[in-house]
């Protein structure tokens, strides 16, 4: 690689935390107008290797340069001052300003002594038509919008603050596709400003659409740089990756599926309306749509946490109606949610906490609990699902967001239930945990458990769902049994009540 060109150069970075080698000698060159992957399994070392370029975390030894001079110190604002940029996975704009604050924090226009909020907005406006082609409410507050659409703006920013290198951490986890469609536009943009551009995904396919070259590192190591040409596909990539080849990307299952355990009739509340589906046991029904659709909302709904307004629900043939997640936990229903951060984890708390705090009955001797067990408990799934962690002790909060969505998986299987409704339970986890998560599920089958399966990833949802709903606008607008299965099918029924209800615009351009 041309170091005339080298933008970026990492000589030898080192970075340990207690009981962790996360980063060991590690050596990476990115150019100006080039878009590098950066993949690896969960606790390869990504997300430590970011806080370190941002100056979010010091190294302990090695020489980082940028544009040719030698960072002595680094910090959040020295790098933003060099021109490095980040987006992360946890969006980090301004939730209580609008949208144009955010875009001018620090450095608003003005007349005079004042702030010219005419000239802020006509040269947000301008900058999102001609950089974007599309249209924000720009005087919106932040906390407004969706999950996905803050990312966007986030996104969007990147483009605005002209960066020399922007940083993209699991940018797409919470986007629609058409907003997917959006931020690879501004990745195309920002390498023919000549740009570098670091991009990190699971998901391997985005990362041979968008990148020229891609980094795999493994265990804090790099295991090589590679033209994307030169590694071919993700099958050939994957390897790399985790050290082995994943055979069969979803394991096979051949267990006899029972009785109905789950009936929902027309039920109704925030989000959702006149919803029907069943669920029997030793069977995983996927719930597909649009993020917005109102998959998590019928989710909640059945485990208490949302409101139903009208409509019941059979369980085990009785009628329920949990008043609160602690009923339907009582019950026999578990619910892993999708935002992990904000409803699944203590962050404060240590990893052993976050694992038993749902299991305790489990290692109760009497009145009291029993350490030793709950720390076998704990050690026995870290093991099982890999957890990269430096102790059992390690706050939560301190976890890479894939070994963070671990964590909430381990004490879901370790809860004997009825029902598990899994929300997203594989966005931000690497490939070959995938696989394992996929094989623990094949086991509660086994056990004549019911799955309900919420996941964006269509090649996912077909590749485990013994059905598919489909939910568009907060209605089931489709039932899709497995010989049926089809993405262009099963998309096309995640469109139908929006295109229906004259909404095409919004669809297809809304921010």
């Amino acid at each position: 690689m041309s170091v005339e060109k080298a933008i970026l150069e990492l000589e030898k970075i080192n970075k340990t935390f207690p009981g962790v080698k996360a980063l060991d000698n590690v050596s990476i060159s990115v150019n100006k107008g080039e878009v590098r992957g950066l993949v690896g399994e969960n606790g390869a070392g990504k997300s430590t290797l970011i806080k370190i370029i941002t100056g979010k975390y010091t190294k302990d030894s090695g020489i980082i340069k940028f544009k040719g001079n030698i960072i002595e110190k680094n910090s959040p604002l020295i790098s933003k001052k060099l021109g490095i940029y980040a987006v992360y996975q946890d969006v980090t704009v301004a939730p209580d300003l609008s949208v144009a604050e955010n875009f001018f924090l620090g450095d608003p226009p003005k007349t005079g002594p004042f702030i010219s909020w005419r000239k802020m907005h006509e040269k947000l406006e301008d900058f999102l038509k001609k950089e974007i082609g599309t249209d924000i409410k720009i005087e919106e507050i932040i906390k407004n919008f969706s999950l996905g659409e803050r990312e966007m703006i986030s996104i969007i920013k990147a483009l605005w603050s002209k960066p020399k290198l922007v940083i993209f951490d699991e940018p797409t986890a919470a986007l629609t596709s058409n907003e997917t469609k959006i931020l690879f536009h501004i990745i195309e943009r920002l390498r023919k400003n000549n740009t570098a551009v670091i991009y990190i995904s699971h998901n391997l396919e985005e990362v041979f659409e968008l990148c020229d070259t891609v980094t795999v590192l493994k265990d804090g190591k790099v295991v090589g740089t590679y033209t994307t040409g030169e590694v071919g596909d993700v099958e050939s990539l994957i390897p790399l990756m985790v050290g082995r080849s994943i055979k069969e990307m979803y394991p096979p299952r051949e267990n006899p599926i029972g009785k109905e355990i789950l009936k929902v009739e027309n039920i109704s509340g925030k989000g959702f309306k006149n919803i029907n589906f069943s669920l029997r046991s030793g069977e995983l029904v996927g719930l597909y749509g649009l993020i917005g659709a109102g998959r998590t909302e019928i989710a909640k709904a059945i485990y208490g946490l949302n409101t139903i307004n009208v409509g019941k629900i059979t369980f085990k043939g009785s009628k329920v109606l949990f008043k609160n997640s602690k009923a339907a936990l009582t019950s026999g229903i578990i619910y892993l949610p999708e935002d992990r951060r904000k409803e699944g984890l203590f962050l404060q708390q240590d990893v052993n906490f976050n694992i038993n705090i749902s299991n305790y009955d489990k290692v109760m001797r009497g009145p009291l609990i029993s350490y030793k067990l709950a720390y076998r408990q704990a050690t026995n799934y870290i093991n099982q699902f890999s957890i990269k962690i430096g102790s059992l002790f390690q706050p939560v909060g301190e976890l890479s967001g894939g070994n963070q969505q671990k964590v909430i998986m381990a004490r879901g299987f370790c809860k004997n239930a009825d029902i598990y409704i899994f929300d997203e339970p594989t966005v931000g986890i690497d490939v070959g945990t995938k696989v394992e998560i996929y094989k623990f599920i094949n086991n509660l089958l086994n056990q004549g458990k019911g799955i309900i399966f919420i996941s964006s990833y269509l090649p996912e949802l077909i590749g485990i769902s013994d059905r598919i709903y489909v939910v568009s606008q907060g209605e089931i607008a489709g039932e899709v049994d497995k010989k049926d299965f089809s993405e262009e099918y099963l998309l096309k029924l995640s469109m139908k009540n929006v295109l229906s209800r004259g909404k095409k615009e919004e669809a297809i351009s809304n921010v």
